[in-house]
């Protein structure tokens, strides 16, 4: 190959391998390569009110904390949910799951267009004791 012929080869891979890396790729909805884009989260807008405490592990005065992973929607709805983290009860996972898809947000966008995202969410279902305490804290 003479020397005309691989210096071409040679800008043709370059210019390819540029090519490629301008190009926007995606990873669970999410668009990656955005280097101009960043990513606003995901926002809670419904009335914030706190998960329902089951009645049974409330009256056991069982606590603790359920991590969720939520797959939120480009309109903000929770498209899927699953325990990240087990509070070690499963009453209270099985709370924290089931009343997930009833959240709302504000999607997260990127680029000024709403994305769909994974996130985390703990879920806190705390002792009576420390509500009451935290109640008598100004």
């Amino acid at each position: 190959m003479n020397r005309i012929a691989r210096t071409g080869l040679f800008v043709a891979c370059v210019a390819f391998a540029a090519g490629c890396v301008d190009t926007p790729r995606s990873a669970g909805g999410l668009q990656l390569g955005l280097a101009d884009a960043p990513l606003r989260p995901p926002t809670r807008i419904d009335d914030g009110q706190p998960f329902e405490f089951p009645v049974g592990a409330w009256q056991d005065g069982v606590a603790g904390t359920t991590v969720l992973k939520l797959l939120i929607s480009r309109e903000g709805m929770v498209d899927s949910a699953m325990v990240l983290e087990s509070s070690g009860h499963l009453s209270l996972d099985s709370a924290a799951l089931s009343q997930a898809s009833a959240l709302h947000f504000e999607p997260a966008a990127q680029g000024g267009e709403p994305v769909q995202v994974w996130g985390r969410l703990p879920v806190i279902f705390p002792r009576a004791d420390e509500l009451e305490s935290d109640a008598d804290t100004p």
